[in-house]
Formats: C-alpha cells, structure tokens, sequence
C-alpha cells in the first residue's frame, strides 16, 4: 500500500551520490582536535570529533559520497591557513565518516609545494590500496586512472571530474593538477565517455570568494562543460552558498550547476560561510532521476559543542 505524498521508491539500480563542499583545517581546528585528544586522554595526537559526525549517517548511506579536501597533508609541522598542511589522520578521519572520494584540485593544493604535493599523493595512494578511499584531480606523472576517476557503482560507470581554477603556487610541475584550461577539462570528459562513463559528474574549484551569485566565467564554463557531456556540475570555493541552475543543451539534456555548495567544515565566521549545502544526486541507468540538496551549518566550539561541528539545519 502506498503513502499518499511519498515519491515512488527507487529502482535498485538507483545510485545515490551525495556531496559536500570544502573539507578544511584550519590553524585553531587543529588546537582544538589535539585539545579534545589531551582530554580524553587518547593515544592519538589529534580527535576530529565531532567534526562531521553529525552528517556521518547520511554520507555512509550514500553508494558514493565525495567532499572537497582542501588541505595538502605534506607533514609536520601541522599548519594552517595560508599554508595548509594536515595530519594524515585527518584523511583517516574523512574516510572513517564515510566519504568515498576526496576532491583535491583547488588553489591549496601546492601550499607546500611539490614535496607536499607528492607527499599527499602517496599518503591518498596507500588509503586507496587500503581499500579506504579514491581520490581525483591531482595525480602523478604516469598515472592515468583518476582523472578522470570513474567509478563502478551498482553495474552504472560514474566518472567523476575535478579542476582548479588555480594554485596559489606555482613551481615547476613533474606532477598533474587539473586546472581550468579548456583542452585539459575538455578532454577529461572526452576520455571519461571512451571510457565507458555512463554518468559524467564535474566538479570544478571557481569563483569568486564569499560572492552569494555566480560570476560570468562560471556560467560560460558551465554552459561548456555542458555542451561537452557533463550530466551535473558541482562546484565550491566562494566558501558560501552560490546560486543553482538548470542548462538546457542543444541536444536537449537538462543539466543542473550549483555554483557553490560552500564549506562542508572550517574555522570561518564571516557572514554566510557556515552556511552550507549536501547535494545528492540519484542515478539509474546513467541518467539522473533526482537532484535535491540539504541546508548544512557548521558551528564553532563554544556554539554547540566544544569542538567544530556540522550539522543539518533549516
């Protein structure tokens, strides 16, 4: 017997994708996971609790879940803004709350240069062979396999595609960051459909930062990535909330862009950046059956808890 109101209940081939935005740590992030530690008198050196505990449930739930990692995790010392460098538990920590896929080109990526960047290439390798999580936008040399990165998921090929607009640094690259140059982007899409792709996921770092609307760029570049083959694009950076979209292409796809889906954990407290979104994406066959999104806040310690915590809001 069916509910009246209730949304049919989705095939079982039906994936469902859930995202949220930038995963960062900043400098009293840090103090205050190795705090939490001293006090509870843990082993370890840091406790990233509760951090995302809150939205943990919903991200396990999910058949893929993918977060922006802006943060190198080049070692000690520790650091954060402007030079961000992470504990590898931090990863650990991500992986342990259900994210699936690290998102890792942004404009942070080479903070600590081409030793960190290597650095966090080997540390996301060894997760990875451990089974713990897959990673895309930056690789190494030889590497051809995540990006794009696509990913096999109830019998549906979903290739999943991340740019930068830029790095903050730049010295003489051996390794690859996927930034926002069109034969680069372009041909990601290209390989992921000869691949076997059967749903093409972009997620590109742009924007305009703590801007509540889209720039022009933005929307010419997805207009772009549409035409090109993108089935949805979900991008972050601004570090607030931009607005979303539908593009309909000349092959008459309609393919939804949310511009920003803001921070998913960070120390900021400027107006609008805790304010955040979890996007989910249900797929069957290849094509997109449902796109919704949730309000997400992150508190500070002292608002909620003793410690960051994001949680669902609105």
């Amino acid at each position: 017997m069916s509910m009246p109101g209730l949304l049919p209940a989705p095939r079982p081939d039906t994936v469902t994708v859930r995202l949220i935005g930038d995963v960062m740590l900043h400098t009293w992030q840090i103090d205050a996971a190795r705090t939490r530690a001293r006090g509870n008198s843990s082993t370890r050196e840091f406790d990233f609790v509760p951090f995302l505990d809150s939205i943990a449930p919903a991200l396990r739930e999910a058949d893929l879940a993918i977060a922006g990692m802006e943060f190198t995790m080049a070692g000690e010392p520790y650091t954060g803004y402007p030079a961000f460098s992470a504990p590898d538990s931090y990863a650990e920590y991500m992986a342990d709350c259900g994210i699936d896929v690290f998102l890792t080109a942004n404009n942070h990526i080479l903070d600590k240069g081409i030793k960190g960047l290597k650095r966090t290439i080997r540390t996301l390798d060894t997760l990875e062979a451990r089974g713990r999580i897959r990673y895309t936008g930056i690789a190494a040399p030889e590497d051809t396999l995540h990006n794009p990165l696509i990913v096999r998921v109830k019998d549906q090929n979903i290739a999943i595609i991340n740019f930068t607009y830029g790095t903050n640094r730049y010295p003489e690259l051996d390794h690859h960051i996927l930034c926002q140059q069109d034969s680069a982007v372009f041909t990601m899409i290209a390989k992921a459909k000869e691949r076997g792709a059967d749903f093409v996921l972009v997620c590109p770092h742009w924007g305009e930062e703590y801007v509540l609307t889209h720039n022009q760029r933005q929307e010419d570049w997805a207009v772009s990535l549409a035409q090109a083959g993108a089935d949805a694009i979900v991008g972050a950076h601004p570090h607030v909330v931009q607005d979303a979209a539908n593009i309909t292409t000349t092959d008459g796809r309609t393919v939804p862009v949310y511009y920003s889906i803001g921070n998913a954990v960070s120390n900021m407290s400027a107006p609008n950046t805790q304010d955040e979104l979890m996007v989910t994406l249900r797929i069957s066959e290849g094509k997109l059956i449902d796109i919704s999104h949730s309000w997400l806040h992150c508190y500070r310690p002292g608002q909620l808890t003793d410690s960051y915590t994001t949680v669902f809001f609105r």
